[in-house]
């Protein structure tokens, strides 16, 4: 029969659910809700009254029938059926169940739930909970919805406050209502605060099976960094073979995290590796990146050529830390190493990387002591020529003390004085034998004091002269006649005098009513004009040169460098009441330098084209450099080296950078023409970016091309589909190898997904990285 409920029997329920609200809370139960429609507003906590139960009660045990619901302070059930044991706190119910709290809701046939404790299992279930705002993930990455989980399972067990476990069923955040992906598991546990982990997982993308994985990892905690699983990249190459790349990553704390790397190349080998990041201060920051690659031995064919790389083992160390000390002392390392330059060339995609043949080992310290500033520097280079010889270069180390200008009796006379003490290696070295086949060493010390006055302080009219003596002790020096370092000491001292002015400056500024972004223009034209002269130097001849060319001065010299630049300026309309920004959006410089003594101008580092091979001149090349940037979507400039004594131009770069709408791209020229005996090298780069309008397909294209070998170094075609909640990432390279390593080239394939709340890498090797840093 049907009844109204009974106070007595509401009274029994409200105890109950009281029992298991104090059992899972710890905490007084809250007041309860106004009482809903025909239930007695006198109970102790807000009861359900629903319009009829058919209800049995035998001893403890209660049994209601159709509709029925039960409300506690932390959640409620519906059902068709419900049994409730009150001497051990559990309720059976079945037929439509709804559990409800203040994360979510669960849907099931069946439930076994204990109030006590606050766990039960549900069959034949399905739930929707909230995650917050997991992993700072905004509602855009969750196709415009709140962060929430989507689950379902034949068994579900709620085992802890925000914590199930899932049998044979699957999860998804893409809470749509046709979710774009899902994994469906055998088992899954899934922790509402911090992760999901699922095994024998299966990745479905709009159901259609995607890949496997025997376990996966899925972060979803409520912080902006989550540990956990990224998602692995899929490959194939020419060389590689088929490929997988995997990365862990570990949010240690706000301040510092760490990846791990593992890559399985099925025709070389494996590699692992790790990065790690922090940042301790505001100028206090790290990266630090290590890489273990085993190739094993594998053979290659083509063309009816057959080429064999060995097994072996190589490394590779990179990083950039800066530390503060205190006050003003600074510490910074940069680490650029790799132990085999053969694995650099034949499995980077990025160009940088794959023709780097440089590597370097460089820590120092600084600190500043009033006007003084003092900084040691270990610095170690090692470039190699070919895969059997190296020469190694840098300083071992290199102290400095650097005054900063002081004026002087109170006149317009300032003094500075820069002073240096440095180890210098230079070394050519046998890598097959691991010996030193020529040794250039040597110690070097240096002191130059300086004044220097400014004549001129008007705003048109710049003139500034100064006088420096440098001394330059040497521990070994060349031989003036064969070019060889021999033991023998060496002083050198000389004086040098330099005498700048620019001007006079010529400006014309008027009002542009008629443009539609500009309120004002500004041109400005400006002479220059820089006279030095170095005193003799009897022994010059004899100054041991290593890498820096500037090092090795030509005495008895006079220069004078004149030039001019043009400059554009615009100021942009006001808006608003809130004046325009200045823009210089045009720049054009041109200069060129007279040597009265030919021989200093293959040391002269303000030219590109300037080497110490070149024939002596009196008259530099003519360098002009412009840039045009109006806006911040253009951006152009370009540098031109004409060399006067017939060799012509001898340098010349492009470069631009565009972006509009929904394109963007750059473009990249240089060529080189240093001697009539060599033919010019030319080199051309490029990449252009495409979107959709609504930003779901992107795809970019890029190019470097060595045009004096006619050569196509490299090609990248990357393609993205961002879909909500998921997307996907294809691309394709083919890279031309050098010649010694016996392939041609290597075509490269990668597939990566992309799912909402879950992070992408690119992989040590540069997957889905930038091909043209």
């Amino acid at each position: 029969m049907y009844l109204k409920v009974s106070k007595g029997f509401l009274a029994l329920v409200a105890c109950l659910w009281s029992v298991a609200a104090a059992a899972q809370t710890g905490q007084p139960a809250p007041a309860p809700p106004p009482a809903p429609a025909g239930a007695s507003a006198d109970l102790p906590l807000g009861i359900t009254n629903f319009s009829s139960w058919k209800f049995e009660r035998v001893g403890d045990h209660l049994h209601l029938i159709n509709q029925a619901a039960i409300e506690g302070p932390n959640l409620k059930f519906f059902a068709d059926d419900v049994d409730l044991y009150t001497d051990s706190n559990r309720i059976v119910a079945s037929g439509n169940v709804v559990f409800t709290n203040a994360d979510g809701r669960i849907s099931a046939e069946r439930v076994e739930f204990n109030t006590g404790t606050g766990v039960g299992t549900f069959y034949d279930a399905t739930g929707l909970m909230s995650l917050g705002t997991a992993g700072g993930s905004s509602a855009a990455a969750f196709g415009g919805q709140e962060p929430d989980v989507y689950f379902y399972g034949a068994k579900l067990e709620k085992i802890a406050l925000r914590k199930y476990r899932i049998t044979n069923g699957g999860f998804t955040t893409c809470v749509q209502p046709t979710p774009r992906w899902e994994v469906t598991s055998g088992s899954v546990v899934l922790n509402l605060d911090e992760y999901a982990i699922a095994r024998n997982t299966l990745l479905k993308v709009k159901g259609v099976p995607m890949f496997y994985l025997p376990i996966l990892y899925y972060p979803i905690q409520k912080g902006q960094r989550a540990t956990g699983f990224l998602l692995p990249t899929y490959g194939t190459s020419t060389v590689r073979g088929q490929s997988i790349s995997n990365a862990f990553f570990w949010a240690i704390n706000r301040s510092q995290d760490a990846t791990f790397f593992h890559d399985w190349f099925t025709r070389t080998g494996t590699g692992e590796g790790s990065e790690y990041r922090y940042i301790a201060g505001l100028q206090s920051a790290g990266n630090v990146r290590l890489y273990r690659f085993q190739q094993h031995e594998s053979q290659f064919t083509q063309s009816g050529t057959t080429t064999t790389l060995p097994a072996k083992t190589s490394y590779e160390f990179t990083g950039a830390v800066t530390q503060a000390l205190g006050g003003n002392a600074r510490a910074r390392m940069r680490l650029d190493y790799f132990s085999d330059v053969l694995t650099q060339q034949l499995y980077h995609q990025n160009i940088y990387d794959a023709s780097r043949r440089q590597r370097l080992i460089e820590a120092g310290a600084s600190d500043i002591f009033g006007p003084l500033s003092t900084t040691v520097l270990y610095q170690r280079n090692e470039t190699f020529n070919s895969q059997t010889t190296s020469f190694l270069y840098g300083a071992t180390p290199r102290v400095s003390g650097v005054l900063a200008p002081q004026q002087l009796f109170g006149a317009p006379i300032y003094a500075s004085m820069n002073s240096e003490y440095a180890f210098l290696p230079y070394r050519n070295i046998d890598l097959i034998k691991g010996v030193t086949t020529q040794d250039n060493s040597l110690a070097r010390v240096d002191l130059a004091p300086s004044l220097r006055v400014p004549l001129s302080r008007l705003t048109y009219l710049s003139i500034n002269t100064s006088a420096a003596h440098r001394m330059t002790y040497y521990s070994r020096s060349q031989d003036a006649r064969t070019g060889a370092v021999v033991d023998d000491s060496l002083v050198r001292d000389y004086t040098q005098l330099r005498t700048e002015l620019v001007g006079p400056v010529f400006t014309k500024i008027w009002d542009t009513p008629d443009s539609s972004y500009a309120e004002r223009m500004k041109h400005v034209i400006e002479p220059a004009f820089t006279l030095d002269y170095t005193t003799p130097i009897t022994n010059y001849k004899r100054t041991p040169l290593l890498t820096d060319t500037s090092d090795f001065v030509v005495g008895g010299t006079t220069r004078l460098t004149y030039g001019l630049t043009n400059r554009f300026m615009y100021r942009g309309r006001t808006t608003d009441g809130t004046r325009g920004q200045t823009r210089e959006f045009i720049t054009v410089g041109v200069q060129q330098t007279y040597y009265s003594n030919s021989e200093s101008s293959k040391y002269d580092t303000s030219y590109s084209s300037s080497n110490t091979g070149r024939k002596p001149v009196t008259l530099s090349p003519v360098a002009l450099v412009a840039r045009l940037s109006p806006s911040n979507r253009i951006d152009a400039n370009s540098r031109v080296e004409y060399d006067v004594n017939g060799l012509g131009v001898a340098i010349l770069g492009v470069g631009s950078n565009v972006s509009a709408g929904l394109s963007s791209g750059s473009l990249q020229f240089s060529r080189q023409h240093l001697s009539r005996l060599s033919p010019p090298n030319s080199y051309l780069s490029g990449s252009t970016s495409l979107r959709s309008p609504n930003s779901h397909f992107t795809g970019t294209y890029a190019i470097s091309w060595d045009l004096t070998h006619s050569t196509i170094v490299t090609q990248n075609v990357l393609g993205a589909y961002m879909a909500q909640c998921c997307g996907l990432q294809v691309e394709f390279q083919r890279m031309h190898l050098v010649q010694s390593i016996g392939i041609p080239s290597d075509r490269r394939f990668n597939i990566s997904f992309v799912l909402a709340g879950l992070g992408t890498f690119s992989n040590f090797f540069g997957a889905f990285g930038n091909s043209l840093r």
